[in-house]
Order: C-alpha cells, then structure tokens, then sequence
C-alpha cells in the first residue's frame, strides 16, 4: 500500500475510489488525499459492490483520472464494470489487492464435501486478463516496484488498466 499512497501523492488531481474490507480500512488509513471530496467510498457500513460505479461516475463527471482501489471481493461485485470503462476509454485505473478473500478467506469446508469455504477466493487469480477481452491495459504485479510503475503508467496513459 505504500507504493499506492507514493504515487498517488505525486498525483493529486486524482480521484481516489476504495472499497473492500481489509483493502478499505487500509486504503483509509494509509493514503492521504491533498484535495477536498477527492475520496469516494462506501461510508461507515463497509458496502461492496460500489466501486466501479463510483469510478465510472467520478470519470465521466470531473474528466479527471480516477484511480480505484478494490480488494479481490468486492472486485467481484461489479468489477464487470470494467467493459463499461473500455467501452468509453475511460481514463480509470484499478489496482486489485488480492488477500484471498472476504477478510482474507477462512478456508473452511462448511459443506463436508470438499468445497472451498464460500469467502475464500483464488489467491493467484489474474484479473489483468481481463482487460484483454476489452481491449484495455492489465499488469499482473508482483513486486512494489512493479506496482509502483504500473500505477504511475496507468495514471499517466488516461486507459483503462488494471493491475493485481
């Protein structure tokens, strides 16, 4: 997350999109934002699914970059969202932090059966494929320096990127 708050404190004419459990908490308390209603998140109640509408929103409304960042979870809860961003080249960037799941996956087989806990997500997950069907720009990092050049390429291009 520091290599987050590094580059978005060399951008802030941002717009900053959080949401997720761990990711949102984090994201609140490591991140600055240097300019008034810059941030957009879900609110006291820890919603999912807002995120990439938010994100659509903030672009289309302020014609700014907008950077989202999602845990792997609340992704999940319109991260289709993504064609909508392709489809209008919007300049929206969304950095994807994978803990496995809904506060970090339990793992557990509730069903006896052998089923993966329903809060448990794929850990290696490569939501940057995603990006090719709709022909936007994805990254798959796995080193701070490779986030940090991803998001600042992302912010600068003005396409749509995603990065996990």
């Amino acid at each position: 997350m520091s290599a987050v708050r590094d580059v978005l404190r060399e951008n802030q004419d941002i717009y900053l999109v959080n949401e997720g459990a761990n990711t949102l908490d984090n994201a609140r308390n490591i991140i600055d934002m240097y300019k008034p209603r810059r941030r957009l998140d879900c609110g006291t109640w820890g919603v999912m699914g807002i995120g990439m509408g938010y994100a659509i929103g903030a672009s289309v409304t302020s014609g700014s970059p907008v950077v989202a960042i999602e845990g792997d979870s609340a992704f999940g809860f319109s991260g289709m969202e993504i064609e909508t961003i392709c489809r209008y080249n919007l300049p929206v960037t969304i950095v994807i932090f994978n803990n496995g799941g809904i506060y970090r996956g339990d793992g557990v087989d509730l069903s006896g059966a052998g089923a993966p806990s329903p809060t448990d997500l794929l850990h290696h997950a490569r939501y940057d494929k995603l990006m090719d069907a709709f022909r936007g720009v994805g990254y798959n990092v796995t080193t701070t320096d490779e986030l940090r050049h991803a998001l600042t390429t992302g912010i600068q291009s003005r396409k749509p990127t995603i990065m996990r």
